[in-house]
């Protein structure tokens, strides 16, 4: 089974890259097949009977990163084995004129695919899957979206859904505060928050020292809001 990996050129103008997080992708026609065998097993089964796109990338012309996630060395006819750093994260490291320099595999594809990243935006893995570096998977947030698309947050894992149990109903307010992305169960008095596409199940926060349950929320405003439960089973907050 062999894979074919299209690189097409694309215009670059170099002349105010200071950083790979500047980088736009440069190249000429390249076109050539790997054998199977050689691919890494995270993406092995992603890339069969598929055309993959790859690009040179700046200031390491050796060097071509594919749509799947992967780094081919040109000169070598290889694709280059990755480590996994103490994040879980794919790196790779990439020799030029200067030397060598490591590098996230994410950051390459997203460079490559997704263009220059925005300024204060951070590279999401959309299925919270870190060694998922196909194109598909990538995505230019901000560092609050990203905290968001986490697996876990303070030793909870999180929840998410694509439905909501039929029980539940859009949370408006909570007193003088106005929500307007948050659903709560009518039955058990859940909450859950809506954002890219899918519900994520809100932790209820107990206060040992005072019997206290509450919700950590953020209002239309973006304040932070305690919503405690005890006040929550009496409010009208469909309002």
């Amino acid at each position: 089974m062999q894979t074919r990996i299209n690189v097409s050129p694309i215009e670059s103008d170099n002349s105010q890259l200071e950083s790979l997080e500047d980088l736009e992708i440069y190249s000429e026609e390249y076109t050539e097949s790997f054998d199977e065998s050689d691919f890494i097993e995270a993406n092995k089964d992603q890339v069969k009977n598929v055309v993959e796109q790859g690009r040179f990338i700046i200031g390491f012309p050796d060097y071509v990163v594919t749509s799947m996630g992967r780094i081919i060395c040109v000169s070598q006819q290889t694709e280059l084995k990755m480590m996994v750093s103490n994040c879980g994260y794919f790196m790779i490291n990439l020799k030029n004129e200067v030397g060598w320099s490591m590098f996230n595999v994410h950051s390459l594809v997203a460079n490559a695919f997704l263009g220059l990243k925005p300024t204060g935006f951070q590279v999401d893995h959309i299925d919270r899957n870190k060694q998922n570096n196909c194109i598909e998977n990538l995505r230019y947030v901000s560092a609050s979206d990203n905290c968001k698309n986490k697996t876990s947050y303070k030793g909870h894992s999180a929840e998410y859904f694509v439905q909501l149990p039929n029980s539940c109903v859009q949370l408006k307010s909570y007193g003088k505060h106005i929500f307007d992305r948050y659903f709560i169960d009518q039955n058990t008095k859940q909450i859950y928050s809506f954002d890219n596409n899918q519900y994520l199940k809100i932790t209820l926060t107990v206060d040992k020292r005072y019997d206290y349950k509450y919700y950590n929320m953020k209002n239309t405003l973006g304040k932070n809001v305690c919503v405690y439960l005890s006040k929550l089973l009496q409010n009208n907050y469909n309002k």
